[in-house]
């Protein structure tokens, strides 16, 4: 029954980012890196495009369409329009031959049971058959080459879009996982207010990230290709359009206080810890993930904020979906990995309360 179930089931590994959705098929790698973003015609709610040819509308959008970024802070903002983004991501991997999927979808560590139930309804609402569920941390711990069966403590550090995972993990479970939303969009959200304040003009989404992406760098001295970027903002005075240059140290100077927060963060994770697994850390260092692993010197500002040895996978951006595709070729390491049914909702009311 289960070679024949192989015929009509795609097992896919999902990593749902607040920025970038990545699709993991088994024996082929990863088969979509798209951003999580979808184009909606306002007044049918019929999907226009997905993923990058949607994000290019952002900021630029025609009157009938509105352009959709519905993952916030790692966790689901618009349920509707996320099923139809998960949706029709699924429909391009699957091709022409639309088939129910097991999916295995990577969510933040402190993600609430609402919020974890929330992803499992998306999921099956755009025809998975079955869903399970995994801390982001662990997944990037696999992905990154971690051995699943190490009893040793190994801290990895997942600094993605909306979140930043803060995970030990040993014996291939999690010890403790913290996500905090000082990330990818936090810095981003930065370069935009500093920007606002100094030069008096306004910018968008897209610019703000182009100056994290060449111009940013998280500590000092770090070379950059270019020390100034010329892009043009909206004066705050008329509205009207303003070319300014910004310059490296500036961006520097915008990143800093979520850098910083990043630092404390993690390493209150390891003064929290028991003494056993802060030794552990200590020989093992910290595995760096995830897009923000990508920002100049990152590594180097880490090692010397925290005093251990920081190590990067060779592709720090897939390292989520490629460690929840390696578990679901396991199924028993996978059962053991996955989280747990989430409890009644009604458990977990006031949980709702607080972060819807």
């Amino acid at each position: 029954m289960k070679i024949l179930s192989g015929f009509f089931t795609d097992e896919l590994a999902v990593d749902l980012g607040t920025v970038n959705t990545l699709i993991y098929a088994p024996n082929q790698g990863i088969i979509l890196n798209e951003p999580s973003a979808v184009a909606i015609q306002k007044y049918t709610g019929e999907v226009v495009s997905l993923g990058s040819q949607a994000l290019k509308l952002l900021g630029r959008e025609p009157h009938d369409i509105e352009v959709h970024r519905p993952i916030r802070g790692g966790t689901i903002d618009n349920f509707e329009i996320t099923q139809k983004l998960l949706r029709g991501f699924l429909q391009r991997a699957h091709g022409s031959h639309p088939r129910r999927s097991h999916l295995v979808v990577g969510v933040p560590g402190s993600a609430t049971p609402v919020e974890r139930k929330a992803v499992r309804d998306a999921a099956r609402d755009a025809r998975a058959g079955r869903v399970d569920l995994l801390d982001e941390g662990l997944a990037a711990a696999f992905g990154a080459g971690v051995d699943f069966e190490d009893e040793h403590a190994h801290l990895v550090v997942d600094i993605g879009g909306g979140t930043t995972n803060i995970a030990i993990i040993a014996s291939g479970g999690i010890v403790s996982s913290v996500s905090l939303q000082a990330a990818g969009n936090a810095m981003d959200e930065a370069v935009r207010d500093y920007v606002r304040v100094k030069h008096s003009i306004q910018i968008g989404e897209l610019t703000a990230e182009r100056l994290k992406i060449q111009l940013g760098a998280a500590c000092d001295g770090e070379g950059v290709p270019c020390e100034k970027l010329g892009i043009v903002g909206k004066q705050l005075i008329n509205g009207a359009a303003v070319p300014v240059d910004i310059g490296a140290d500036e961006v520097r100077v915008a990143l800093e206080p979520v850098l910083s927060q990043i630092s404390a963060a993690i390493r209150r994770v390891v003064e929290d810890a028991k003494p056993e697994v802060t030794a552990d850390i200590y020989y093992s260092g910290v595995v760096l993930t995830g897009g923000g692993a990508l920002l100049r010197g990152m590594s180097e500002r880490l090692q010397h904020d925290l005093s251990l040895h920081v190590a990067t996978p060779d592709d720090p951006l897939t390292a989520v979906a490629m460690g929840a595709g390696w578990l679901m070729a396991d199924p028993e390491k996978l059962n053991r990995a996955s989280i747990r049914q989430d409890s009644p909702v009604w458990e977990d009311s006031e949980k709702l309360v607080a972060n819807w």
